[in-house]
């Protein structure tokens, strides 16, 4: 059974006598239970026994490593582990605690020690306190971990977008978290590749302009902001194209088995061949040297994203000392492997590998590749294995915070603005000037009209960040600037009317 415990467990410390029919003192046998249930958590809200208890010869004592204590009664002991007995509000339980999480063992005195009046050493004195009062429940309990969870999922750019996660981490910040982990599965399904859907800013490495406002939010915004910088930590499902930049601010990666990071080898295409390549390979070099500062900035080598990036970059590695060695050449060994080659001619990937993202004209990070380049710290395919991976299995307490609500209601947000958007343009273009079609009936149809545009105007400054180029092109919706022109057209219109 995991060992985690969400705050709400907390907050029952705190009910009043009834709260929706629930008696306090059932509420508190819950918690109590569950305390047992999760038996490595017992000790976080026990209380130490009276002072009857705490004497010599009466109770083992276990210090945790986290602070805190229990009293009770060791059964076996290993040279790893500890099993001890103990009770939480007159309920008793009985589990193993291994030896790195405790810091002392204090045994209790035999009967011959206490009839010499001898102080045997692990004795345990009559006034061990806790280390520290226990924290409000609000803060967690002692020695814990505040972990911070944000799923991120749905389309990169839209669903997945600066305000909502600027909100979230606002939110993370309110509740105090210690670690924010963050969750990426972003759909891909606008690979322009698979001509699924046709190609918008967050199909490839464009979406770099994209992913530059999101960004800033890790890199800039929370140090600035925070007292206490938290652990950011990315669980990579898909990020592929826009996404596959959000990762690589984190010095914490890891990967779900399916898990990629990739989608982004379009950057020696961009531009095509029109004009002076000089100026086309300058721009190339700017887009890409702005996202190799974002895998510097995440302590990872910058010749990956540029195998990422450009389909004619060959890469090459050996380990050594189970290290990875970056060599920006073919494999010259046996004991070297190709990550990319120069995709020409016959080496040029298949149409199914470039839709599937998984040849070699350009480098797509999988669960394996990542562990064994050093991106990813480990492969996780549960909430619980990646909370033991980062070491918060016992010490993590999963915040009750707004992220789940706040994701939600960007994208239904979104979702109804898009209607409301498309509703008001079908409502402009039938604009008429009603019978008798004079002066009034002209004024009335152009003030209408001007009221639609306004009521786009104020839906694009409020979910524009969301809305994508291809979609407002798709729905024939013209930018903030065009619809003031278009206005003040009709303003003109107006003035130079005649009754």
């Amino acid at each position: 059974m995991a060992h985690i415990q969400s705050n709400a467990h907390a907050t029952v410390m705190k009910l009043p006598a009834r709260r929706g029919g629930m008696p306090g003192q059932l509420a508190a046998g819950l918690l109590a239970t569950t305390l047992v249930l999760g038996s490595a958590w017992a000790g976080v809200w026990a209380e130490p026994p009276a002072a009857s208890q705490a004497t010599p010869g009466k109770q083992d004592l276990l210090i945790f490593r986290n602070g805190n204590i229990m009293y009770g009664k060791i059964v076996t002991e290993t040279p790893t582990t500890v099993r001890f007995k103990g009770s939480v509000s007159g309920i008793e339980f009985e589990t193993d605690y291994p030896k790195t999480d405790i810091l002392e063992i204090k045994k209790a005195a035999t009967s011959g020690d206490a009839a010499s009046g001898a102080d045997p050493k692990g004795a345990v004195p009559v006034t061990i306190e806790p280390a520290k009062p226990a924290a409000a429940p609000s803060d967690g309990a002692i020695g814990t971990q505040q972990v911070y969870w944000l799923d991120l999922t749905g389309k990169f750019g839209e669903d997945i977008s600066e305000k909502p996660i600027r909100d979230a981490m606002k939110d993370a910040k309110k509740n105090k978290a210690d670690v924010i982990v963050l969750t990426l599965d972003a759909d891909w399904s606008s690979n322009p590749i698979t001509k699924e859907k046709r190609p918008d800013d967050t199909a490839q490495f464009d979406a770099l302009f994209r992913a530059e406002r999101i960004m800033p939010i890790f890199v800039t915004e929370m140090p600035a902001e925070w007292d206490e910088m938290p652990r950011i930590v990315f669980w990579v499902k898909d990020a592929m194209a826009g996404a596959a930049f959000m990762p690589l601010v984190s010095k914490e990666i890891y990967f779900a088995s399916d898990g990629r990071v990739g989608g982004m080898g379009n950057l020696s295409q961009i531009f095509g061949s029109m004009g002076d390549d000089v100026v086309r390979e300058k721009q190339r070099s700017l887009r890409l040297g702005h996202a190799e500062g974002w895998a510097i900035t995440g302590g990872y080598d910058p010749r990956l994203i540029r195998a990422m990036a450009r389909s004619e970059y060959v890469l090459s590695v050996k380990y050594e000392g189970g290290k990875a060695v970056l060599l920006e050449r073919m494999p010259e060994g046996p004991d070297e492997d190709l990550l990319t080659d120069d995709g020409i001619d016959a080496n040029e990937d298949t149409d199914r590998q470039k839709a599937a993202g998984d040849g070699n004209d350009v480098l797509t990070l999988n669960a394996a590749t990542a562990k064994a380049l050093g991106v990813s710290q480990g492969t996780v395919d549960t909430q619980k294995e990646l909370l033991s991976a980062l070491g918060l299995e016992r010490t993590g307490v999963l915040i009750n915070g707004q992220a789940k609500q706040i994701m939600k209601g960007w994208s239904q947000g979104l979702d109804n603005a898009k209607r409301q958007i498309r509703k008001a343009i079908e409502e402009y273009t039938e604009v008429r000037v009603e019978a008798p079609g004079d002066y009034r009936a002209r004024s009335k149809a152009r003030s209408t009209r001007i009221r639609k545009l306004e009521d786009i105007k104020t839906l694009l400054r409020l979910w524009g960040e969301g809305i994508s180029g291809q979609w407002l092109q798709e729905y024939g919706v013209p930018d903030l600037a065009t619809i003031n022109t278009i206005q003040e057209s009709i303003r003109i219109e107006q003035l130079k009317d005649k009754r």
